[in-house]
């Protein structure tokens, strides 16, 4: 480089990368993140890289960091491998990541110890924020479940549920399950599925087993934060039974296995029925037990002398109103003769006096115009009248 002639600093930043870039075109170093954060709209992350004498930028494209297992976080211990770069417009090195991996279980391990302790102290944890299973739909209509689409747990869960309680719809809100991104899927499915118009009544978040790093996800603060806010009942079933997630301790009630929170969940119909026909059989055996009860009772109730004369009474007044009866019955008959008897002797007795009798007598009646002549002043010169005997009528003319 001639020191007489100056290079612009565009130049210098261009001959420095070059050299650094060619010195350093492969690395693998061991650090500790810190200030890491992940893009949203790209999609990268960006991070420092450190121990306790020095840092350095760092920072991951979207299209390698989308195959990561698990979520970097600040104080996370990790493996990077990349090459050393430079970022003229800034004037800074930093390392483009191609591979990162956790350093070891034992890291993890104690940040995941870290993070329950914090969300311990805030009461996360606590039984007086969850619901018992005992409080769970024990007939549940509808349950939603978030885990992968493919795979045996949705499979497994399917089938368990349709075995215990057919009458159950299932609703699948499918995620991924790990890597970057999977903790935010996650929540949006149970922000979704919290939607009062769905009717949701239980809602299950599982996925099978597999190492630390693989359930990852499941041990990250912001999934434990919407796991506690979940208005609906949220049973964990993540991993197998040895495996503990901050998922598990935040949830309402935590299954050892997927194919376990569906045995918790539904119940077994062939139980039901037995149950009812055990009940069934119990209730007939007792109703028929009160009804021998009771009959046995009204036999000693009919057979006792005090019930008896009551009805013993009864029938006296029965007998004496069938007395009564005929008593009244003859009474009428007596009536009934008299009174037909004076209805002869006074027909015959109108007979006698009757108009017939009398003209056959030697007596008769004149009528003038059709009407009785009671007396000789109202009849005048030439009057026609009618003459009536008993056996017959003669017109005649007064003169």
């Amino acid at each position: 480089m001639d020191i007489s002639n100056p290079i612009s600093i565009s130049e210098l930043s261009s001959n420095i990368q070059e050299i650094l870039e060619a010195s350093f075109p492969y690395i693998y170093v061991t650090g500790e993140i810190s200030n890491f954060k992940h893009h949203i709209s790209s999609g990268h992350f960006y991070f420092v890289l450190k121990d306790n004498q020095a840092q350095i930028s760092a920072m991951m494209w979207k299209t390698r960091n989308k195959y990561l297992n698990f979520k970097p976080e600040d104080g996370m211990k990790v493996n990077v491998k990349g090459k050393i770069t430079l970022y003229p417009p800034m004037g800074r090195y930093q390392i483009d990541v191609t591979d990162m991996s956790v350093l070891g279980t034992g890291e993890l391990l104690a940040a995941l110890e870290k993070l329950k302790e914090k969300l311990s102290k805030e009461g996360l944890f606590e039984e007086k924020y969850k619901i018992p299973i005992e409080q769970f739909p024990r007939f549940p209509e509808k349950v939603g479940i978030i885990t992968s689409e493919t795979g045996a747990v949705i499979n497994d869960f399917r089938k368990i549920a349709s075995k215990r309680f057919p009458l159950s719809k299932i609703i699948l809100f499918p995620v991924n399950v790990q890597g970057v991104g999977a903790a935010d899927e996650i929540i949006n499915a149970i922000n979704f599925a919290n939607n009062p118009n769905l009717g949701l009544q239980i809602l299950v978040i599982a996925r099978g087993g597999g190492s630390i790093e693989d359930l990852w996800t499941f041990n990250e603060e912001k999934l434990a934060r919407s796991v506690f806010d979940s208005k609906l009942p949220v049973v964990s079933a993540i991993g197998h039974e040895v495996d503990y997630t901050i998922c598990d301790f935040v949830a309402d009630v935590r299954a050892s296995t997927p194919s376990n929170a569906a045995e918790i969940i539904f119940p077994d119909v062939d139980e039901i029925i037995q149950k009812l026909d055990d009940f069934n059989n119990d209730f007939s055996a007792l109703l028929n037990n009160k009804i021998n009860a009771m009959e046995s009772t009204l036999d000693y109730i009919s057979n006792n002398f005090h019930f008896n004369k009551p009805l013993n009474i009864l029938n006296n007044y029965k007998i004496k109103l069938d007395e009564y009866e005929r008593s009244i019955l003859n009474m009428k008959n007596d009536i009934f003769y008299k009174l037909n008897n004076n209805l002869d002797n006074l027909e015959k007795l109108l007979n006698s006096v009757g108009p017939e009798q009398t003209l056959r007598r030697g007596y008769s009646f004149v009528l003038k115009d059709g009407k009785l002549v009671k007396s000789k002043k109202s009849l005048m010169k030439d009057d026609e009248i009618d003459i009536n005997f008993y056996d017959g009528t003669v017109n005649a003319e007064i003169k």
